[in-house]
């Protein structure tokens, strides 16, 4: 299971606390991921024991919307230099960045809470 590496490397690499879904209601700032998709790497005739899987990370900052392309930066900045390698001790084939989504929120006190969302898929063993 990539989950709990991937957990560590948001914290480490961003400085944000990392959540499974969701931010805490009581949270303004911070990452969560979530697995979308993990379909078999195969070559139509056999299975080749490896998942693609797609991973959504989501990344909210509260006025700092230059930290947010940071932090997004700075994932793909480690990540994408993974071949054959392992990320915080899983091993791992490859890593893609997938699609971007942006939004920001405005809070009552006029604070704005920016959102950045990103796939990244794994291929890692079964």
């Amino acid at each position: 299971m990539i989950e709990p590496a991937i957990k560590t490397a948001v914290e480490r690499i961003t400085g944000l606390d990392t959540y499974p879904l969701l931010l805490p209601d009581t949270v303004q700032e911070g990452a969560t991921f979530q697995r979308i998709s993990d379909p078999q790497v195969g070559d139509g005739l056999r299975r080749t024991g490896l998942s693609e899987v797609r991973i959504q990370i989501s990344l909210y900052v509260v006025d700092r919307y230059t930290s947010l392309l940071q932090f997004d930066g700075a994932l793909w900045a480690e990540w994408k230099g993974i071949v054959h390698g392992q990320l915080e001790g899983q091993p791992v084939q490859y890593v893609e960045r997938g699609g971007i989504q942006q939004g920001k929120t405005t809070f009552p006190n006029n604070r704005i809470q920016y959102r950045l969302v990103r796939d990244f898929i794994f291929t890692v063993p079964e």
